[in-house]
């Protein structure tokens, strides 16, 4: 496990002293996470496996639904296995009307990021990379956290090949996840806020900072 504190080093050491990560641009900590080589994993589902950044929790799971908690903000993060062992592609358009809209690529993967305006001077934020999408409405000044620690799962998620071949080979994947268009863009009216009002807000009782996110 010596390798845990190169998972992601979000705060960045300038020569000036730290910068606080709310000080990053949004394209600094893309990069950063995106550069980082995730190879970290703690938390395993059938057919992948993933990094849960300390701070975190995941409140449920129901096959590549799940849906995590930091602080009081609840996350929703779908993996697209199917789209994966199929090796589906898509060109990413701007979106024009977003706050923030680029289109991500490193090496093979890709994927794109939006951020729209919400109700409450929120921000409803997502992201889809490496087969996966994370969604979250946060309060504007925790944009970049909140992007911090969706990219940080989102690029340690690793695929088990034979073990998905086997779940198509039973029909498992086919019927359940190709509802889920992770390549279409959502809106704060999407399916989301549904699970934010069944799951309410999540209580965290004491803060916990991953020191993954720290750069000594």
């Amino acid at each position: 496990m010596a390798k845990k504190l190169s998972v992601i080093l979000i705060i960045l050491i300038l020569s000036t002293g730290c910068a606080t990560l709310k000080e990053e641009s949004y394209e600094s900590i893309l990069n950063t996470t995106m550069n980082s080589n995730v190879s970290v994993t703690n938390t395993y589902r059938a057919g992948y496996k993933y990094y849960l950044p300390k701070g975190m929790r995941n409140l449920s799971h129901e096959g590549s639904n799940e849906i995590l908690a930091l602080n009081n903000d609840i996350y929703y993060m779908y993996v697209d296995r199917v789209s994966y062992y199929n090796k589906v592609e898509k060109d990413y358009e701007q979106n024009s009307d977003a706050v923030y809209s680029e289109s991500l690529q490193k090496d093979n993967l890709f994927g794109y990021i939006e951020i729209k305006n919400a109700a409450n001077e929120q921000y409803f934020i997502e992201i889809m990379y490496n087969y996966a999408k994370i969604e979250v409405i946060v309060d504007k000044d925790k944009a970049n956290e909140a992007i911090a620690y969706a990219m940080s799962i989102l690029t340690s998620i690793s695929y088990q090949d034979e073990v998905l071949t086997s779940l198509m080979g039973e029909d498992v994947l086919k019927t359940s996840e190709i509802e889920h268009n992770i390549f279409e863009s959502a809106d704060t009216e999407s399916g989301y806020l549904q699970i934010v009002e069944e799951y309410g807000q999540y209580e965290e009782k004491e803060e916990v900072i991953d020191p993954d996110f720290i750069r000594k």
